[in-house]
C-alpha cells in the first residue's frame, strides 16, 4: 500500500540491458546468471555518533528526523528493475541462483551484485519461508568472508558463494581441536541441508569445510574428525555487527508475512456476514485491520531507517537500533496475529491461513527474547549515559526554568522539531518532543538520585519501551513527511499514519514516563514488591514449619 523506498518515481521503466556471464571459473558452479551493470557505490559519510545512545546521554541528531535517502538515482532504478524479476520468482533456489542473488553482498570483482543493506533487506522482503533460510545463511556466510577471510580466502570461495554454491552458517555446533602441525581437527553433528559448503563459527574462529569432506548419516552430517587446513581458518572472528544486520533481513522477511495474513484476513472478510450486516463494514474489524497495516507500517519505516544507516556511514553503531527493532516486532505481532485471529473466527484455522501464521510465529521466534532485549537497550544506554562527556552548553536559569517546567509537564522545547517536518505534523512533531525531553530528563533524575543502575530490572524495561516508541515514532514521522513532500501515492494515508501512531504511542507512554518520574514507591512497583515479598516470606516460613 505504500511506497518503501518514499521516492517519487519521475522515470518510465527501462528494459535494462543484463550481462548474461559465467560467474565462476570452476565448471561445477560456472551457471548463467543475470548481472547488472556496475552501478555508482553510495557515498559514506564519516562516522557519527548512534543515534538512541545519544538520546540517552542528552542529544538528538536531528538528520535521522528528515528520513533521509540512501540511494542514488543509479541504484535506485536497478533495484526496481531487479525488484520487478525477484518478484513471485524466488521459491526455487535454482532462480535465486539464475539471479545471482546468492552473491548479493559480494563485491563486484568476486562475481557479486555488491548490493547496499537496504537493497538487500528490500529484495529480502520477497523471498517466501522456504527459500530465505538458505539465502539469510548464505548470505551471511559471505559477509564473514568480506569482512573476516584473507586475501586468498575471499578470492578463492566469494566466486563460488556468488555464483551459488550454497553455504551454511553454524554457530558453536560443533567442537574444534588445534594439532600439532597447525590444522584443525572438527567433530560434531548438524543438520544435513542442500549445501556445498559449511562455515563454522566456534568462538573468535571461522572454518571453511566442504561437503565431501564430511559423513552423511540419515538426515544429520556427521563431523568425524574433519581435518581443516591453516589456509581454510579464519582468526579474530566477531559476528556482532553482521548478526546486527542479519535481524535487519528477518525482520524485512516479517513484514511482508505479516502483509500476507492481513491480506488473507481481508479475503476472508469480503464474502461473510454478521447477524445481517457484512463483516467489512464493522467499525471494530476494519479498526483491527488498519492498526495491523499502521504496525507493520511502522516496523517497516524502522527498518529502512536504520539500513540509510549502516549503508550511509562508516562502521556505524545500530546495536539499539536493531534491539529496538525486534523488541517492537515482537510487542506487536503477538498482537496483531491474535486480532486477526479473532477477525478470521473459525476460518483461521484453515490451512492457509494457519501456514501463514506459523510463518510469521517462526521468524519472531528467530528473534531475541523480550526480556533480554529490553535490558539489553537499557544497560547499553546507560553505559553510554556514564561514558559520555556532552554538556550542554546553557546557563544555570536556563536549566533551572527547564526543569521547573519539566516538573508542570510542559517542557520547554529545544530541538524544534516541528521546523524539520512538515507543517501539518507540527502536533504531532511537539509530541514526539515531549516524549524524548521527558526522557532525557527522566535519566538525569534517576542519575542523580543514584538509582541508575542495570541492576534495577523495573526501571530498565521501562526506559527500554520509551526508547523503542521514540525511535519508532522518529521513523513513522520522517518517513510520512518525506512521502508529502515529494508527493508519492497514497502519502496522505502516510500522514494521517504518522499522527496517529505519534498520538497512540504518547498514550502509551504517558503512564510510564509519570511513574518514571514520580518515583519507585509513587509507581505500582513498590505494591509488586510487597505482595512478591510478603507471598514469599508466608512461603518459606510455612516451611520451615512443616520441617
Amino acid at each position: 500500500m505504500w511506497s518503501v523506498m518514499n521516492r517519487r518515481v519521475f522515470f518510465r521503466k527501462l528494459d535494462r540491458k543484463l550481462i548474461a556471464r559465467c560467474s565462476s571459473t570452476n565448471g561445477s558452479y560456472g551457471l548463467d546468471k543475470i548481472k547488472p551493470l556496475p552501478v555508482p557505490d553510495i557515498v559514506r559519510k564519516p562516522r557519527r555518533l548512534p543515534f538512541l545512545k545519544s538520546i540517552y546521554a542528552g542529544q538528538y541528531d536531528i538528520e535521522v528526523l528528515t528520513y533521509p535517502e540512501t540511494l542514488n538515482l543509479e541504484r535506485f532504478k536497478d533495484l526496481e528493475s531487479r525488484v520487478q524479476q525477484v518478484q513471485n520468482n524466488c521459491t526455487k533456489i535454482d532462480t535465486v541462483r539464475q539471479l545471482g542473488l546468492f552473491g548479493m553482498s559480494a563485491p563486484y570483482p568476486s562475481s557479486g551484485l555488491n548490493l547496499s543493506d537496504t537493497e538487500i533487506a528490500r529484495i529480502f522482503e520477497h523471498f517466501d519461508s522456504n527459500t530465505f533460510k538458505s539465502v539469510f545463511d548464505h548470505t551471511l556466510c559471505v559477509d564473514i568472508i568480506k569482512t573476516f577471510g584473507t586475501p586468498s580466502q575471499k578470492s578463492k570461495y566469494l566466486p563460488l558463494l556468488a555464483s551459488g554454491a550454497v553455504c551454511t552458517l553454524h554457530v558453536d555446533t560443533v567442537t574444534s581441536k588445534l594439532l600439532p602441525n597447525e590444522s584443525w581437527e572438527l567433530t560434531g553433528s548438524v543438520k544435513n541441508s542442500a549445501d556445498v559448503f559449511l562455515l563454522f563459527v566456534i568462538g573468535s574462529k571461522a572454518y571453511i569445510v566442504e561437503k565431501d569432506k564430511t559423513f552423511v548419516n540419515g538426515e544429520n552430517l556427521e563431523l568425524r574428525q574433519v581435518i581443516v587446513a591453516p589456509d581454510d581458518v579464519m582468526e579474530n572472528v566477531d559476528l556482532t555487527k553482521i548478526m546486527y544486520r542479519g535481524k535487519l533481513y528477518t525482520c524485512s522477511v516479517l513484514t511482508t508475512s505479516l502483509k500476507r495474513v492481513v491480506q488473507a484476513t481481508v479475503q476472508n472478510l469480503i464474502p461473510k456476514t454478521r447477524l445481517s450486516l457484512k463483516l467489512r463494514e464493522c467499525d471494530s474489524v476494519l479498526k483491527i485491520i488498519s492498526k495491523s497495516l499502521i504496525n507493520i507500517y511502522t516496523l517497516e519505516s524502522m527498518i529502512y531507517l536504520t539500513t540509510w544507516m549502516t549503508d550511509g556511514f562508516d562502521d556505524p553503531d545500530i546495536e539499539l537500533e536493531s534491539a529496538s527493532i525486534q523488541l517492537f516486532a515482537r510487542q506487536t505481532v503477538d498482537s496483531i496475529l491474535i486480532d486477526l485471529k479473532m477477525v478470521n473466527g473459525r476460518s483461521s484455522i484453515n490451512q492457509k491461513f494457519s501456514t501463514l501464521c506459523n510463518e510469521v510465529e517462526d521468524l519472531v521466534e528467530s528473534l531475541e527474547g523480550t526480556m533480554k532485549l529490553a535490558n539489553f537497550i537499557s544497560s547499553r544506554g546507560v553505559e553510554f549515559f556514564n561514558k559520555s562527556d556532552y554538556e550542554e552548553d546553557v546557563s544555570f536559569l536556563t536549566t533551572a526554568y527547564r526543569n521547573l517546567m519539566m516538573k508542570r509537564n510542559e517542557p520547554s522545547l529545544k530541538y524544534g522539531l516541528q521546523q524539520f517536518l512538515h507543517p501539518a505534523l507540527k502536533h504531532a512533531a511537539n509530541f514526539l518532543e515531549y516524549d524524548v525531553l521527558k526522557f532525557q530528563f527522566i535519566i538525569n533524575q534517576c542519575h542523580a538520585a543514584g538509582q541508575l543502575s542495570t541492576d534495577n530490572q523495573m526501571l530498565m524495561e521501562r526506559l527500554s519501551t520509551v526508547i523503542v516508541y521514540i525511535y519508532a515514532m522518529t521513523a513513522v514521522l520522517g518517513r510520512a513527511s518525506r512521502s508529502y513532500c515529494t508527493g508519492i501515492r497514497f502519502c496522505d494515508y502516510e500522514m494521517n499514519t504518522g499522527e496517529t501512531v505519534v498520538r497512540e504511542s504518547c498514550t502509551l507512554l504517558k503512564p510510564i514516563l509519570e511513574e518514571l518520574m514520580s518515583g519507585k514507591y509513587v509507581a505500582t512497583d513498590s505494591v509488586y514488591e510487597s505482595f512478591a515479598d510478603q507471598l514469599l516470606f508466608n512461603n518459606i516460613n510455612r516451611g520451615q514449619t512443616e520441617t
